[in-house]
């Protein structure tokens, strides 16, 4: 066993020394993985942090119904039940006309509009909460609210909250569709990395192999050198997306602010941290295990 942990740290050891002997190359490859990394990563901030504001629109999406004039507390009773007792409803309040005037007054901070009425123009209305905030559930609930007795009318702006949601679910689209294409092409920039390296020491993985030492010694060393340039690139694209985010902060505070939208992006928390290098570190190894794989065997075929 302790044979074992001392090839691998061997071998880890070996492979960090590579990066000491070629350091300008090395900072390169760095570079590039870790751009290449950033977009997505990014990406996925932006994503999470809107889906933290569309969460809580959950008291936005509200429809207002307005009653018949010729309605009556009966009807408004029953109106009440069927509201209650429907499940895609949260909370139906309801709001007399004689309230929705006062506010009225209280709106226009006036009793001179108000006093020239003869009557009061104002209908009776619910004020209903859907239980779900998706724009395609609110708005069959409204088409459907609109064929209720007595009920003359519906209103709500939603509009922009259709909008909200087409726009993240199309950043949810471009981010998977970056972090598949992104993740082939990690594998494949590892796989191209080893693969030279593999050549620079192809006489002595060939002399190593007519010794008689078995493909996983001579694989190990390639392993954990992508490993290590994974682990590297990942912690500098962590560290990039994150200050991107905080640095692009304010900007996004001034335009959405007016709006009454308090977009704030958020960082990594450490579970994601760690799946990204966990997963990028995989990526890593399988592009290497490729690579060493393909000239062992070529070797292989070489022999007999």
């Amino acid at each position: 066993m302790n044979y074992y942990l001392s090839l691998h740290v061997e071998s880890a050891k070996r492979a960090a020394g590579y990066f000491f002997r070629q350091p300008v190359g090395t900072l390169l490859i760095l570079a590039m993985l870790a751009m290449a990394m950033t977009l997505p990563l990014t990406l996925y901030l932006g994503v999470q942090s809107s889906q933290n504001v569309l969460n809580k629109l959950s008291e936005t999406p509200k429809i207002t119904v307005y009653l018949e004039p010729a309605a009556t507390e009966t009807d408004v009773d029953a109106l009440k039940k069927m509201f209650t007792e429907d499940k895609r409803i949260k909370q139906a309040t309801f709001i007399s006309k004689e309230d929705g005037l006062e506010e009225m007054k209280n709106a226009l901070d006036s009793q001179d509009i108000v006093s020239m009425l003869d009557d009061n123009p104002l209908p009776d209305s619910f004020v209903i909460t859907p239980v779900s905030n998706a724009p395609d559930v609110v708005t069959t609930l409204k088409t459907e609210v609109e064929q209720f007795p007595m009920v003359e009318s519906s209103q709500m702006d939603s509009e922009w909250m259709k909008t909200l949601y087409q726009v993240n679910d199309f950043v949810q689209k471009v981010f998977w569709f970056l972090a598949i294409t992104l993740s082939l092409a990690f594998v494949l920039v590892a796989h191209n990395t080893i693969r030279l390296q593999i050549l620079t020491h192809k006489e002595e993985i060939e002399i190593t192999k007519l010794l008689g030492a078995p493909s996983s010694f001579v694989r190990r060393p390639f392993l954990y050198q992508a490993a290590w340039q994974s682990v590297l690139s990942a912690a500098i694209s962590l560290g990039l997306s994150t200050w991107i985010m905080r640095t692009t902060q304010p900007l996004v505070k001034q335009i959405f602010e007016p709006y009454g939208i308090n977009l704030a992006w958020r960082g990594f928390t450490p579970q994601e941290m760690l799946i990204v290098l966990v997963g990028v570190c995989a990526l890593g190894i399988l592009g290497a295990w490729l690579a060493s794989s393909q000239h062992l065997f070529s070797f292989k075929a070489k022999r007999n």
